[in-house]
């Protein structure tokens, strides 16, 4: 299972569950603030190595942004994003859309 598809609801097969992304969204700026650790995040949403290695590289999306205005501006393209690809909108229906998306910061 792969967290962007679990979190966007992509290609799912009934032996995987839909994450919520409003709570992913949620730990992820608790995560920004310091209040919360992505183990504690691995934790919560029980996922996998393959998912624990999206997870990282979504934190490295942030950490890579230059200023506190640009990683504030990024968490919430995260919630943008995956709200977009529930929805199935056109341009937030594959794994490699949504991904270019969360690098096209």
């Amino acid at each position: 299972m792969a967290l962007i598809e679990r979190l966007a609801g992509i290609d799912l097969d009934e032996n995987e569950g839909k994450l919520s992304f409003g709570a992913f969204h949620g730990a992820m700026y608790e995560l920004a603030a310091g209040f919360v650790t992505k183990a504690q995040i691995v934790s919560y949403f029980e996922l996998d190595a393959t998912e624990e290695n999206e997870l990282q590289w979504i934190i490295d999306q942030y950490n890579a942004q230059p200023n506190a205005a640009a990683k504030e501006k990024y968490i919430e393209l995260l919630r943008v994003v995956f709200q977009l690809a529930e929805a199935e909108v056109p341009g937030y229906t594959t794994n490699a859309q949504v991904t270019a998306r969360l690098t096209a910061i």
